[in-house]
């Protein structure tokens, strides 16, 4: 790959990372506001100031969370010139710390694996129902339900291959995709709509929307910022720079 695509390629990556991090930012956490506006600060350097080398890029796209990475090595940079990316990576210890991306796996594999976890994710799941009482499985039925027929049908769908890639793709990155489905099953039976095309719509027209989210979530995190006492910024800050 030419160093001009592999560096589109990572500003691409980027941009899904910063994405990514906005979507699991809770809105009323100041802690999770002030961490993604640093991620955001980062998102802007490595897009608009930093000087790549051909090494920093082929380095970053080892990651599956580049924006991630590179912050840390700015947070952890003692160098009192520029950023040397891969002497960070080395210095910080990237390649244990941080989740790798593994070598291209054909779609057969990704099917494998994603049955596989559906699989496991329901093991689970009827586990914790088994645990509760009867109250509470006939208040839960609504859910169990969702849950059961979102396993089936999906399981169904990978085993006649009816499934697009990037959906499958999209469900991987998830630890528990079942609960994921689960959770959107009950409005997409609602109004009749397949749960598939509706993922399949919102990952191609993903980007406008959470970009301007991500600009909503930082201005709402300056405007609470400003409206907290001085003295409970500096604990806030202090507590956020322990937990790194």
């Amino acid at each position: 790959m030419e160093f001009r695509e592999a560096l589109q390629q990572l500003r691409e990556r980027l941009d899904d990372s910063l994405i990514h991090h906005a979507k699991l930012t809770q809105r009323d956490d100041i802690g999770e506001l002030y961490k993604l506006q640093a991620y955001s600060e980062t998102h802007y350097y490595m897009k608009a100031v930093h000087d790549y080398t051909a090494s920093d890029v082929e380095a970053l796209l080892q990651f599956v969370d580049p924006l991630e990475v590179a912050y840390w090595c700015r947070e952890e940079n003692t160098h009192q010139v520029g950023l040397p990316i891969c002497d960070l990576l080395k210095e910080i210890h990237a390649d244990e710390r941080f989740e790798k991306i593994e070598p291209d796996l054909s779609l057969e594999t990704k099917t494998s694996r994603l049955i596989e976890r559906f699989e496991l994710n329901l093991y689970r799941y009827m586990g914790n129902v088994r645990e509760l009482s009867d109250t509470e499985i006939t208040r839960q039925a609504e859910k169990i339900a969702a849950t059961m027929a979102a396993y089936r049908y999906t399981v169904d769908e990978l085993m006649r291959d009816n499934l697009d890639e990037r959906v499958i793709d999209h469900l991987l990155a998830f630890e528990d995709p079942l609960k994921y489905l689960a959770d959107r099953w009950p409005e997409c039976s609602q109004y009749g709509e397949d749960v598939f095309e509706n993922i399949e719509y919102d990952l191609i027209n993903k980007d406008d929307r959470q970009i301007g989210s991500i600009h909503d979530r930082l201005k709402d995190a300056q405007r609470k910022a400003a409206e907290q006492p001085k003295s409970t910024r500096g604990d806030t800050a202090r507590r956020d720079k322990e937990s790194r």
